[in-house]
């Protein structure tokens, strides 16, 4: 196991975590510097001097008094890409995944990790973490529990910010990118000496000046929130209707016996098919340091951690783990902005301190005069017009102003686009008049800028998507009593279901009478769920593009408005919107509106209704009647044929027996095979038609009933040979 030495024997848990701690330290300690450097770098100004290396600002500054400008034009490209994030927030969907889950109740854990996301401010959380990923590469929130108020039992979802990502440490061993495999992590918390004796009166805390494990220091103590799992070996059983059942899971009772599962009252299951498996179980720790065992230990409910990862971009490079954000590609961008910018001040500012040429005989006894003259700005400055001789003697005059080079000038152009060409945004991402003149040009060039930064959203989707599982897993555990549970749409609209963790069902609806709001109940135990992440514009976003769009169709086709000038006015946010959606509602055609609950229908209504009814009723006899009188015809014309088929055939046959005693026997042989020839090419009369002629040849000539065999028929599909 992880906390066992080499000796066999186990480690106690505060060994362990500062084993973990250490190792973290290790792996993560450069990485960690340079995120610190990185943050910094985005963050300086004139004031701190963040950009400016520290024996460079030094030497310019206080030895050779030269301006040390910061231009940061780095904080612009990150808020460039923190901004469009915020912009387009990330949502979660919820879907089952099983035959025993409901979409319906997808919906309503879809509503509740957005109430339980309004509720916590995770908007904050999420920004936050965000920024420090696009600063230095990494940061973090959490997701935790609490009680619902101070004077209730029943626990809430919570999830809150991690302000400072170097007092977060988890598993360095975790290879996924939402660190949701890791089996480890910490929350470091530094409390000041009074703080803790308020908080923990029990612990004396006066020996712990310097603690050898870094915990500790001369005015602070730290304190860690430890969660750590522990596998535990298992039997995955399979009986003989299918279930699937852990051994430790077992009903109480319920007894596992030479391949059966044995209930109380004698009952037996097969049991077809078992494997070893494990099962994580997690634990939460509250660490101080100094002390040898925790303060505070219990059973985590769920089955992850509860700690958020975002990353801004991480490669493992041959083993060597490399991990920032996107000011690490533009800090020497940066610098040689800072550096022009400072050059060029530098030589315009020298324009007043061009020196003056003169004779020492010129300004002979001005000397203090002429000396200050580049400081002070005097209304005239005296020379000496002639020497001791009487000779004239040359006026001082200054020196021609110092110019700015054109390579300075291009060098200042060079490092704003090389910041462009270092970040991959494009010139109209920041308004900039670009290369393309189109509007689609525009759009085409920032789309290419927003591709350039976009795994940065994406990382951020990644760790919303391990947010949602981790607050999916744990609703079932802790809103474990029934309760009305606020549900939050995509629009923001506020509705409430009831969650009743004894339905057998996943999904009900509620049939009460009166104004409770409470129409479904649904139980988040039944089913397994998964989450998927839209990564598209925000709801708000989306409906201001609907509203866009619409606003045009409406321009071009007016009678839109006719037939959907309720859903055209729920589109847009200005006041009165809905109230006016409403009215435009109810002067719709009646088979437009839509009407809910137990809506009374006006009388001019209902008497439309019942004539269109009546009129329905007529119309259906009518047609019966049409149907009857068509039956009728089409048996009379069946009738009519056949009693002509029978006579022809009648006439035919008479003829032939007059012809058979004047003719010869080649003569009748060609007759019958023409005969033959065309009843094949004509179909064949339906029995009911032979045995109408049988009654007339009976009639008639005293034959018996029944044809002679060389009279039957030959079937339609056979040909003569």
């Amino acid at each position: 196991m992880a906390n066992d030495n080499l000796e066999g024997k186990p480690k106690s848990v505060v060994d362990t975590a500062r084993d973990r701690f250490q190792r973290a330290k290790d792996v993560l300690g450069t990485l960690r510097q340079q995120a610190i450097d990185d943050t910094r770098f985005a963050m300086g100004d004139s004031d701190n001097q963040w950009q400016w290396p520290e024996d460079v600002y030094t030497n310019r500054a206080s030895v050779s008094g030269k301006p040390c400008l910061t231009i940061n034009v780095t904080a612009q490209h990150c808020n460039q890409i923190i901004n469009a994030i915020r912009q387009n927030r990330p949502s979660a969907k919820i879907s089952p995944v099983d035959g025993a889950g409901d979409k319906k109740t997808a919906l309503i854990l879809g509503g509740m990790l957005r109430s339980i996301q309004a509720y916590s401010n995770a908007d904050t959380a999420h920004d936050i973490a965000a920024e420090h990923a696009v600063y230095g590469g990494e940061g973090f929130w959490r997701v935790l529990t609490e009680y619902e108020s101070d004077d209730s039992f029943d626990q809430v979802i919570s999830i809150k910010p991690l302000i400072n990502p170097q007092l977060v440490y988890i598993d360095p061993d975790a290879i996924e990118p939402d660190r949701s495999d890791a089996k480890w992590g910490m929350i470091f918390e530094d409390l000041s000496k009074d703080q803790f004796r308020e908080e923990y009166p029990d612990l004396d805390a006066s020996s712990w000046v310097e603690d050898p494990h870094g915990w500790n220091s001369q005015g602070r103590v730290r304190r860690a929130e430890y969660f750590y799992c522990d596998n535990e070996r298992d039997t995955l059983l399979k009986l003989a209707d299918g279930t699937v059942m852990r051994s430790l899971a077992l009903p109480e009772g319920v007894k596992q016996y030479k391949g059966y599962l044995v209930t109380p009252d004698g009952q037996q299951v097969a049991i077809v098919a078992e494997r070893e498996t494990s099962k994580k179980v997690w634990y939460w720790c509250k660490l101080i340091g100094g002390e040898a065992e925790p303060v505070d230990k219990r059973v985590w409910p769920g089955q992850y951690l509860p700690i958020i990862t975002v990353v801004g971009k991480e490669v493992n490079v041959n083993g060597e783990l490399v991990r920032k954000g996107i000011v690490r590609d533009l800090k020497d961008s940066g610098r040689m902005v800072n550096y022009s910018y400072s050059a060029a001040v530098e030589t315009v500012a020298l324009q007043n301190k061009v020196p003056y040429m003169a004779s020492a005989e010129a300004i002979s006894g001005f000397e203090d005069i002429w000396g200050a003259a580049n400081i002070e700005n005097r209304a005239y400055l005296p020379y000496n017009e002639r020497d001791m001789e009487g000779n004239p003697l040359q006026m001082p005059q200054r020196q021609a102003p110092a110019a700015m080079a054109t390579a300075q000038v291009q060098m200042l152009q060079l490092s704003v686009e090389q910041m462009r060409a270092s970040s991959g945004q494009q010139n109209a991402n920041f308004g900039i008049r670009s290369e393309a003149s189109s509007g689609i040009g525009i759009q085409r060039l920032k789309a290419q800028g927003e591709i350039a930064t976009f795994h940065f959203p994406d990382n951020l989707a990644r760790a919303l998507k391990y947010e949602a599982k981790v607050v999916l897993d744990l609703i079932p555990k802790m809103y474990d009593t029934r309760r009305v549970v606020r549900i939050l749409g995509l629009d923001g609209k506020e509705s409430a279901a009831m969650l009743d963790p004894d339905m057998k069902e996943p999904h009900a609806e509620i049939n009460e009478t009166g104004d409770s709001e409470v129409k479904e109940a649904f139980n988040p135990s039944v089913g397994r769920y998964d989450v998927a992440i839209d990564t598209g514009p925000s709801y708000q976003t989306q409906r201001q593009e609907a509203a866009d769009a619409l606003t045009s169709l409406t321009q071009s086709n007016p009678q839109i408005m006719q037939v959907a000038g309720d859903i055209v006015m729920r589109s847009y946010d200005f006041p009165m919107a809905d109230e006016l959606a409403t009215r435009l509602a109810k002067t719709l055609p009646p088979g437009l509106q839509e009407h809910e609950g137990k809506q009374d229908v006006p009388p001019q209504v209902k008497q439309a209704m019942q004539q269109m009814g009546q009129q329905m009723d007529a119309l259906t006899q009518e047609l019966q009647a049409s149907a009857d009188k068509l039956q009728e015809l089409q048996e009379g014309a069946e009738l009519k044929h056949q009693e002509l088929s029978v006579k022809a055939y009648d006439a035919e046959t008479k003829r032939i027996q007059v012809l058979g005693t004047a003719m010869g026997p080649q003569q009748v042989q060609a007759l019958v095979m023409q005969t033959l020839q065309a009843a094949l090419t004509t179909p064949a009369p339906g029995p009911q038609i032979y045995e109408d002629m049988q009654e007339m040849e009976q009639e008639e000539y005293g034959m018996p009933q029944g044809m002679p065999p060389d009279m039957q028929p030959m079937p339609p599909e056979q040909s003569p040979q």
